[in-house]
């Protein structure tokens, strides 16, 4: 897919040699789902841009604010990422996209070495995976009051031309799931990414 990350908009067939393919992907927000057979499915993925500043806030659920024990967003070392990320912004969209470069500029070793630390772990080693990325961002976003969640599922890799598994961060601004992946820094995602999964990382998730 050629500049698959700069797409707006890209319509996926999916096919499964035995059950459909529509119970592994969630449907709604980037994503619309349209059964094509009993083993077929098209999947619409659209971008969904970080909204203009001063939007409306909106209130969601407590569990996408609360401190967990992935998303420790009470940890000093998470808050104090938090205030230098945010820079004395308070608007949620600003905060969110500063947030998003600060987590991939700051996690500069990228490597495997943890299946799945907590983000005040992430805050205090930078170092990891996607996984790292998302944890950290998703907690730094809380200790600011912006309501955030776990997006898991798969990405396009452009140097391998096939897809691989990928977990991002999701910011609760002016009423809407606004996807960001600190792995990549970009200022929000484009059509390349495919939501399999989401989770407020609380302990009945």
């Amino acid at each position: 897919i050629k500049d698959a990350h700069r797409k707006k908009k890209i319509v996926y067939r999916i096919t499964s040699k035995e059950d459909s393919p529509e119970r592994a992907f969630v449907s709604g927000g980037t994503q619309l789902i349209k059964r094509q057979s009993d083993t077929a499915i098209e999947l619409t993925v659209t971008t969904k841009p970080l909204p203009p500043v001063n939007a409306r806030v909106v209130s969601t659920d407590a569990k996408y604010l609360a401190a967990t024990r992935l998303l420790q967003s009470r940890d000093p070392a998470v808050i104090e990422h938090a205030d230098r990320a945010a820079a004395g912004e308070t608007d949620p969209s600003r905060v969110a996209t500063r947030m998003e470069k600060y987590v991939q500029e700051k996690i500069k070793k990228k490597n495997f070495s943890t299946a799945m630390a907590s983000a005040a772990e992430v805050a205090q080693k930078l170092e990891g995976d996607c996984t790292e990325h998302a944890v950290l961002l998703a907690a730094m976003l809380r200790a600011k009051k912006v309501p955030s969640r776990i997006a898991a599922g798969l990405v396009y890799v452009e140097s391998l031309n096939s897809f691989g598994g990928h977990m991002w961060t999701e910011a609760f601004v002016g009423g809407e799931w606004i996807p960001l992946d600190a792995t990549l820094g970009r200022g929000g995602i484009g059509a390349a990414h495919l939501k399999m999964a989401e989770s407020a990382m609380d302990e009945e998730s």
